[in-house]
């Protein structure tokens, strides 16, 4: 590396201790400031030669600060790499790739990488530095390794939608696709001074590097591309319906992904459970003010007795009440796992909000779970003075697997004359045809997989013959859907099982049930656990909670 020394700062008179007394007062400022000089002292010295005494007398702080703030040296140059590959995948969000023709998102982030890299050479040096030390410090930082998985998740989202318009040709990752982008960008500020001294810098002038830009982009898109397709024709062709995720939810899966890349891929279902218990408990946020949590009932039976928490609301009783079934693909989740979706729901709605701890397959198979669910809407209404709720407003509700068990029951307690007032089906799989748009366009996702979904579905009932006749399991099949409670469906417009909610609110509608649908644009399976990672899914909640608040005669929030 390039000897640059690293210069002291010049104290001006009782300097040091006036600027490090106001320095204390902005804790983020001195933790920027210790950063930005030691990211200059590690560019020029490598982590070896870099100094901590150094690097303190160029701050506004104190050796013993750096110490406070990140451990060691080791530490403080972890630190710098974290922020150093923050700022690209965040460079990389603000490009709204999503929104683009897959050929000019795949010409623009090829483009930017190659700008990015050579205006900002000290980020190369960072990455050469580290590659000396065989990428150990990156190894030992497991949310370094799940904060750039977005990188190949952007890119493969922008592959995934050129095949299936038919553009791109099949049999690439996204991996193959970062590592050729990668090379060439890094290549050009890497080995710049060897290959200028021995062959002249002519492709290092401005004019150079603007070609040099064109060639990168040109050489992706001719390596993807189906035979026979030039870049000009695919550019004209017109895309049908470009798939744009919310930008809430780039940023959700950053996190989501990070704290799922350290679960072993051949974790059986209980590693799998504990694992999203440990995750949902990271995520989780306050409970809404007057939101009660610490109430739980156990209620007996045909299967195991189930497990309830309640969350109950500030309001004059009795209260309108929701029977929730927490989501996670029939085999994992908890009352506690979504917690935050329960919480506001009861705090949005003014329900008393009843989580029910279903049993889980593969241990518990169908019809286990139901039949849980059945003696929690009997218990329910039987105990609805010691509950403080209306029996005549008790609704029912869930998200995925959980709005699959929420649909099947409200026809169970409509066959057995127990009546129900709402039901809010959450991205709810009501059959499993699998031929339907929605199963094509979104079968990679994002977030749930087609197949694993199907796969899921067999471990609930293994006997996969009942999927197409059995209503309890695919309640669009049911004979009639007349005489159900009015429905509020809230789909995700890139969930592989879309179409099969947005049936079941046309089979509803064609019945008579009053039916109100809100299509998810942007959205995709599971977003409701990104409540706090921008406001999308706080929002769609707040329409869910207006609506039960209709359906009870209540006036809706903020009216």
């Amino acid at each position: 590396m390039e000897d640059v020394s690293v210069k002291k700062r010049e104290p001006g008179p009782n300097g040091d201790s006036r600027a490090r007394r106001n320095w204390k007062q902005n804790p983020e400022a001195v933790r920027a400031n210790i950063l930005k000089v030691a990211r200059e002292a590690f560019v020029a010295h490598g982590l070896t030669g870099a100094k901590i005494d150094d690097i303190a007398a160029r701050t506004e702080t104190s050796k013993r600060m750096i110490y406070y703030y990140f451990g060691d040296k080791e530490g403080l140059y972890r630190a710098v790499l974290q922020e150093a590959y923050s700022r690209v995948r965040s460079a990389e969000d603000e490009l709204e790739l999503a929104s683009l023709h897959p050929v000019e998102a795949l010409r623009r982030l090829a483009e930017f990488t190659f700008d990015h890299h050579a205006e900002d050479r000290d980020f190369v040096r960072l990455v050469m530095v580290e590659n000396i030390h065989d990428a150990r410090h990156m190894q030992s930082d497991g949310d370094m390794a799940g904060q750039n998985i977005s990188a190949i998740r952007l890119l493969d989202e922008i592959y995934q939608r050129g095949c299936a318009a038919g553009l791109f040709r099949r049999g690439l990752t996204a991996l193959e696709l970062h590592w050729h982008i990668s090379a060439l960008a890094v290549f050009n500020v890497s080995n710049r001074a060897t290959f200028s001294s021995l062959f002249g810098d002519d492709l290092f002038t401005p004019k150079g590097q603007q070609q040099l830009r064109r060639h990168v982009g040109d050489m992706m898109l001719r390596f993807v591309m189906k035979p026979g397709l030039s870049v000009e024709e695919a550019s004209s062709k017109p895309i049908s319906e470009t798939r744009v995720i919310h930008p809430d939810i780039y940023r959700f899966r950053e996190t989501w992904d990070a704290t799922w890349a350290s679960l072993p891929t051949d974790g059986d279902a209980a590693t799998r459970r504990l694992h999203f218990e440990s995750v949902s408990r990271s995520l989780r946020l306050p409970s809404p003010d007057g939101v009660e949590t610490d109430e739980e009932h156990w209620i007996d039976s045909e299967a195991e007795p189930v497990r309830v928490r309640l969350f109950r609301p500030e309001g004059p009783e009795p209260l309108p009440a929701l029977i929730y079934l927490h989501g996670g693909a029939w085999r994992q989740g908890s009352p506690e796992t979504h917690w935050n979706i329960t919480a506001r729901l009861a705090a949005l709605s003014g329900y008393l909000v009843i989580s029910a701890d279903y049993a889980l397959a593969p241990e518990a198979p169908y019809p286990a779970a139901l039949q849980q669910i059945g003696a929690v809407v009997a218990w329910a209404k039987a105990q609805h003075e010691m509950l403080g709720i209306d029996p005549a407003k008790l609704a029912i509700g869930g998200d995925g697997a959980g709005g699959n068990l929420a649909a099947v029951t409200a026809l169970r307690c409509r066959d057995a004359g127990v009546s129900l007032s709402a039901q809010l089906l959450i991205y709810p799989i009501c059959d499993f045809d699998t031929t339907r748009p929605s199963a094509q366009v979104n079968r990679e996702g994002p977030l749930w997989t087609l197949d694993q979904l199907m796969a899921a579905q067999e471990q609930y009932c293994p006997d996969t013959s009942l999927r197409t006749h059995d209503p309890q399991l695919a309640p669009l099949l049911a004979s009639s859907h007349a005489g159900l409670p009015p429905a509020y469906i809230a789909l995700a417009e890139h969930d592989p099982l879309r179409d099969s909610g947005a049936a079941y609110g046309e089979a509803l509608e064609a019945a008579g049930v009053p039916v109100a649908v809100d299509p998810g644009s942007g959205l995709v399976r599971d977003y409701l656990h990104a409540i706090g990672f921008g406001t999308v899914a706080e929002e769609r909640l707040r329409g869910m909670g207006g609506w039960l608040r209709s359906q009870a005669g209540k006036s809706v929030a903020g009216e």
